[in-house]
């Protein structure tokens, strides 16, 4: 019952989610319990700006952290219904996102991934629709400009420019020019604000919060058995899903299994960046996007609507004891 209202694209669908995220997400606003990410000691140009604005008002941070959350379902949703990744349309990818980036509490707190995350998806946007130009420079050059301004909130997702230029390789949009169009778009946001910093006598800190931002060491969250248990369990059912789509890609249009392999290359990052102590929780709204698309494809291949339901039912059923036993 379950899956099948989710996989609808009606007002009742559209209802249930946000109505479902805000119950996921009670505890972050009501309660202030769960250990913060050490962004705040050195922070990044804009997340300073996010910090200073909220220093104090935890339920205001909470609830940007939730609208942002609510943002990207619609935005997988909107994603993968626009470049008919599905056989229909559905809102299973967004749903499935949701339950995803609810499991950890502390993933859920207003963090600069959270401001981060949109952009890339809109970066992510901009390459899609730069497939079939000819000249695709301006589209190159537009995704890494909004990555960039990402990694103004967060430092390290300048090293999803990696994620960018294998879309465009995969999208054939890579050649010299949209190579150095890219580089410019990156390099951008950093001349603009090292120019105020210059401006105001502040350019050498600037410089060294950068470099501290990119190369220093995040990972210090200690995993429990049940929190070791529950990422098993996804990694287990995001493995098989990606199994379960790569089977089927042959049979599928070129462009829509490109699209695949794209959001499958986004998985694959994310886990590996994971895995090294410089990235940790945090990664988890931006792993989200494309393990909820591959994930909901491997329930939509599903043909017995019991299994599709109970499968669903389950990862309810784990995201809601994580949030109460890790």
């Amino acid at each position: 019952m379950l899956f099948r209202t989710a996989n609808r694209n009606d007002i009742v669908a559209l209802a249930l989610m946000p109505l479902m995220l805000i119950g996921f997400w009670v505890n972050t606003l009501l309660f202030d319990q769960s250990p913060s990410f050490p962004y705040d000691n050195n922070p990044m140009p804009l997340w300073d700006l996010v910090i200073t604005a909220l220093k104090g008002r935890h339920l205001v941070a909470s609830l940007i952290s939730l609208f942002i959350a609510l943002i990207m379902m619609f935005s997988v949703n909107r994603i993968t219904n626009r470049y008919t990744l599905f056989s229909g349309q559905t809102n299973i990818p967004g749903f499935i996102y949701m339950l995803l980036i609810s499991g950890y509490l502390m993933a859920q707190k207003l963090h600069p991934v959270w401001m981060f995350t949109p952009l890339l998806m809109l970066a992510t946007e901009r390459l899609f629709l730069a497939s079939g130009e000819r000249k695709p420079m301006t589209w190159c050059f537009e995704a890494s400009f909004w990555l960039s301004l990402g990694t103004l909130f967060y430092a390290k997702g300048i090293y999803f420019i990696v994620f960018l230029w294998m879309i465009m390789f995969i999208l054939r949009l890579m050649n010299l020019r949209s190579l150095l169009a890219s580089i410019i778009g990156i390099v951008l946001p950093y001349l603009f604000a090292f120019g105020y910093y210059f401006w105001t006598d502040q350019s050498l800190g600037f410089l060294e919060t950068i470099f501290e931002n990119f190369v220093s060491p995040i990972a210090f969250y200690k995993h429990t058995m049940y929190s070791q248990v529950y990422n098993g369990i996804l990694i287990f059912l995001v493995f098989i899903s990606i199994l379960s789509v790569v089977r089927t890609l042959p049979a599928i249009k070129i462009i829509t299994r490109k699209h695949y392999r794209i959001f499958i290359w986004l998985i694959v990052l994310c886990v590996v960046a994971s895995i090294t102590p410089y990235f940790s929780l945090e990664v988890t709204p931006v792993l989200a996007i494309g393990a909820s698309i591959i994930v909901g494809r491997f329930f939509a291949l599903i043909r017995r609507r019991f299994l599709q339901e109970l499968f669903l039912y389950i990862l309810v059923a784990c995201t809601i004891a994580a949030q109460f036993l890790i």
